[in-house]
């Protein structure tokens, strides 16, 4: 049995108030008691004048493009942001190395920047991760694309095998790695793949992430069958003879995702009314909204608190490197804080936490400092005295320490 305390300042919960003067005792990983420190404490490991509050939790991530350094151009039209993308995605081989140093780097330094569970769209295999003992968790979504309908069966049997996998990563503890389906977007994947990857979750009890209602293309591409995103696909070779349905809504994606035993929308930058209604109607889906992603590609105001309005469960992402200048979480938390001043830091503080672990199926494992959960959580030097929620979020805090099931990083 290993047994640790960890005292400090404040502990903030996220699900009840700021302890001031506060302790964590943790067992084998697992938090037994957070409460005030009192005298019989003093043997504890103290932490000093910081805040600790639950590990962040980055809901959608795609650590293959860790490598980039500076978002790929042009953002805009997207469809040329997707064509650089695709361009450096076919520099690399089978054999190349870079995909799986990607994977490692990016994981790395998402714990450094206080991110103790990712949701990641896999496109490889996963063979390449090699992570220290206080490595994060994840949920890995295996990415699915395919309009042809010789693509489908393909797939299909592409994440069946990805469900099916049974293997431990000799360099992640045991419960670190979840496995889940990410069918990429309405533009790149027939509603056929849909329908079976949906069906196949349900089989497996697997969670499902998908791009959706990201851009005002992508709704043109579902109402009329044309535009940007059509020309795009041509280009590619990827169009179907037949073409693609039209008539459709992000709403008709919805219906069919929300069959999955948890879903994940990721984006949702420009949902309809009615869409947020069944979101929100629906506690196993969730929105992953990307702050500056959405800001890099220059959308309209997102829906995340008409979302949060109506009940929704909005979790937080960075997206890639492709689209964001780093893979900190933390720095989306301040980012929100910087532009929307009138939204109170425990409920920013909440989105980052246990809104994502809601999204990701975890949080009766964590998202909030409580008995029975992992100790993952973040040690933050406070930029500023009085409210510790009010110091959290400005500029001058910083992540001093980051804790994952208990070990220190």
């Amino acid at each position: 049995m290993i047994s640790r305390r960890l005292k400090a300042k404040w502990i903030l919960p996220v699900d009840r108030p700021p302890i001031e003067n506060g302790l964590i005792e943790i067992v084998d990983g697992v938090i037994t008691a957070v409460r005030a420190a009192d005298s019989h404490d003093a043997a504890a490991d103290d932490l000093g004048d910081v805040a600790i509050i639950p590990g962040l939790v980055n809901a959608h991530i795609h650590l293959e493009f860790s490598l980039v350094n500076q978002p790929f151009q042009p953002a805009l039209p997207f469809t040329d942001w997707i064509r650089s993308l695709v361009a450096y995605r076919r520099q690399f081989t089978p054999d190349s190395t870079e995909p799986g140093v990607a994977l490692n780097i990016g994981a790395i330094q998402a714990v450094m920047s206080g991110t103790t569970l990712l949701g990641d769209i896999a496109t490889s295999n996963w063979s390449e991760i090699h992570l220290p003992i206080h490595a994060p968790r994840f949920v890995a979504f295996r990415e699915l694309i395919g309009l042809r309908p010789e693509a489908v069966g393909l797939q299909i049997e592409l994440a069946e095998e990805w469900l099916k996998r049974e293997e431990v990563l000799l360099s992640l503890p045991e419960g670190h790695l979840t496995y889940g389906l990410s069918p990429h977007a309405p533009y790149s994947v027939s509603p056929e793949l849909l329908r079976r990857s949906i069906e196949l979750a349900k089989r497996f009890d697997a969670p499902v992430a998908m791009h959706l209602a990201e851009t005002r293309d992508e709704l043109e591409f579902l109402a009329d069958g044309r535009g940007a995103f059509v020309e795009m696909l041509k280009s590619f070779g990827a169009w179907p003879d037949g073409g693609l349905p039209t008539g459709r809504r992000p709403l008709d994606i919805l219906r069919v995702l929300a069959n999955a035993p948890r879903a994940l929308v990721v984006h949702g930058n420009y949902l309809a009314d009615d869409e947020i209604e069944f979101i929100a109607a629906r506690p196993q889906m969730s929105v992953v909204y990307c702050p500056r992603t959405h800001e890099f590609f220059g959308h309209e105001p997102h829906p995340w608190r008409r979302l949060l309005a109506k009940g929704a469960n909005v979790a937080l992402g960075t997206d890639g490197r492709g689209s964001n200048p780093d893979l900190s979480l933390w720095n989306e938390l301040i980012f929100l804080r910087e532009r929307f001043p009138d939204v109170s830091p425990s409920q920013l503080l909440e989105l980052g936490t246990l809104a994502g672990a809601r999204a990701l199926g975890c949080e009766h494992d964590c998202g909030t400092l409580a008995p029975g959960k992992r100790a993952d959580l973040v040690a933050v030097a406070l930029g500023g005295r009085g409210d510790p929620l009010e110091a959290l979020l400005t500029t001058g805090s910083q992540i001093v320490r980051t804790v994952c099931g208990g070990e220190l990083g």
